[in-house]
């Protein structure tokens, strides 16, 4: 309860039509990843600093498609 999925913003991201919907969840990403500079299985809504998974591939594999998308396809969002 009270959790966000990584995975669903970025696959929002990935699938995002707009540039304001994609810089919203990279900015999302960006500033939930508690200082670890990982994605993590979910974190909580009001506290992005408790986490499950401190270490999950998928959601990090996942991340490096949204940011390499993007890269190719607009890659002033990443300003």
């Amino acid at each position: 309860m009270d959790k966000i999925w990584p995975l669903g913003l970025m696959v929002q991201g990935l699938t995002a039509t707009n540039d304001a919907e994609i810089t919203q969840c990279l900015g999302t990403l960006q500033k939930t990843h508690a200082g670890t500079g990982f994605m993590h299985e979910a974190f909580n809504k009001d506290n992005p600093n408790q986490f499950t998974r401190a270490w999950f591939a998928w959601a990090n594999t996942i991340f490096g498609e949204l940011v390499l998308k993007t890269f190719n396809n607009n890659p002033k969002l990443l300003n």
